[in-house]
């Protein structure tokens, strides 16, 4: 008789880019500015039909080029992309890095930086540091600080108080996530290696995996198992 397919619930994260800390509205000033003093150098350069170019053209190409690369430079954040949702906290540099909910360590406020820090290891069991600066990543710090106090409540050392700002729900920033990989995991309570997918039963607050033989009644962070436990014959 085939084995009864167990279903995850499906999976959602969120992508947040970082913004840059600089005043737009300069930012926008400083880069138009440069634009029109290239678009002058080229026309004097190039286009004009003076017998020669003016000798101010090359300053202006120059000057230009200058501006316009610092305006890209000043309005543009070197902090990472970031990813909050079902499969924990991410960091995306092309390749995702991922702290799952179950091995997150702490997740603590850094009042120097103004940043919400996460701590564990990752999925290929590596430690890992994630910091979500509010300046420049204000809706991954609160979304962070807001799943872990739903799914790990534990690893919470946030004061109240601190100085980030309500987690907006905005549709846009949802993606869907595949379904866990369990097969070749070990079960949290028994360490038995999970063979067959039916096998496994997976925990939808923290992601931690179990054999369906080896349930326990309540997850290590806190959620009620009874409705994975396998019924007795």
């Amino acid at each position: 008789m085939a084995k009864k397919r167990f279903r995850q619930a499906a999976r959602h994260e969120r992508r947040f880019f970082p913004q840059s800390s600089a005043n737009p509205i300069l930012v926008r000033l400083i880069g138009a500015v440069g634009a029109m003093s290239l678009g002058a150098g080229a026309f004097g350069q190039f286009a004009s039909d003076a017998p020669e170019p003016s000798k101010v053209t090359p300053w202006l190409l120059a000057g230009g080029a200058a501006l316009f690369g610092f305006a890209i430079w000043w309005g543009t954040s070197g902090d990472p992309v970031l990813r909050v949702g079902a499969g924990g906290a991410g960091i995306d540099r092309g390749t995702i890095r991922r702290i799952p909910w179950h091995a997150t360590s702490k997740v603590s406020w850094d009042g120097a930086n103004k940043a919400v820090v996460v701590q564990g290891r990752d999925e290929a069991d590596q430690e890992l540091i994630i910091r979500a600066r509010v300046a420049s990543q204000p809706q991954a710090a609160a979304w962070i600080v807001k799943e872990a106090r739903e799914r790990v409540p534990h690893t919470v050392e946030v004061p109240e108080d601190a100085d980030i700002p309500a987690a907006v729900d905005d549709p846009t920033d949802v993606l869907p996530m595949d379904p866990l990989q369990v097969v070749g995991r070990r079960c949290a309570e028994s360490n038995k290696s999970i063979a067959y997918e039916p096998d496994a039963r997976v925990c939808t607050r923290c992601e931690r995996v179990y054999h369906k033989d080896f349930v326990p009644k309540t997850c290590e962070c806190g959620a009620a198992l009874g409705h994975l436990r396998e019924k007795s014959a």
